[in-house]
């Protein structure tokens, strides 16, 4: 089976991830990732005209190994020029991931939705990465994400979406129903890195017209068992 011409479900992923990290360690595995998204988000900027020194980045992170991606993407933007930040949207983050953003962006450059200033963070940025939600992120955003990717969205800041853009499913061609404001609470992405195999979120229409370019990366996951 070639995984560059298959759209695989959540469920097949999951187990086809299980198996393969008992031959592979996680940590491989996601650091393959976010090399992946590293790449694609310098070379967004690049087709924009923003050279890496100094690039004004802002990481969003949920608290599952997507947002892991997404801050270990961030400490390899950090350690190529970068001044990365980011905000964590959630109760808890991927601890190693943290860690090596921290270590190659300083102490400090992690932070709380609630910290001072904190959803300002996405504003100050010139490219956000979207790493809140992952395979398992259902329709739509919670209110504490929406705060700050819903921003991101309104103010045309270059984004880049780890796997799927989060607050669409990932399972499903549809996007969530606009809330009591009109608006549908999803990531709408200039690129979305993806891995292993092509989401049907990001084939078909309307979802797919919310992940701009994707770039399906390779991160050693094989499908076939």
């Amino acid at each position: 089976m070639s995984t560059s011409e298959n759209v695989v479900t959540v469920e097949a992923l999951r187990e086809a991830e299980r198996r393969t990290m008992l031959r592979i360690p996680e940590d491989a595995l996601m650091d393959r990732a976010a090399t992946a998204v590293a790449d694609a988000a310098q070379a967004l900027a690049a087709e924009r005209g923003l050279g890496i020194e100094g690039m004004e980045v802002c990481v969003v992170a949920g608290s599952g190994s997507n947002g892991g991606d997404a801050l270990l993407a961030g400490a390899l933007l950090a350690r190529r020029g970068a001044h990365v930040v980011a905000v964590v949207a959630a109760d808890r983050a991927h601890e190693r991931g943290v860690h090596m953003l921290e270590e190659a962006a300083g102490v400090g450059a992690v932070s709380g939705v609630d910290f001072p200033l904190g959803r300002e963070r996405v504003l100050d940025a010139q490219l956000v990465i979207d790493g809140f939600a992952g395979l398992g992120g259902r329709a739509g955003l919670p209110d504490d994400a929406w705060s700050l990717l819903g921003r991101a969205v309104e103010a045309g800041r270059l984004i880049v979406a780890v796997d799927v853009p989060s607050g669409v499913a990932a399972d499903s061609a549809s996007l969530p129903a606009p809330g009591e404001d009109g608006i549908s609470r999803h990531v709408v992405a200039d690129v979305t890195v993806t891995f292993t195999a092509l989401k049907r979120c990001l084939v078909e229409r309307p979802a797919a017209l919310s992940a701009g370019r994707v770039i399906l990366a390779d991160v050693g996951v094989g499908l076939d068992g």
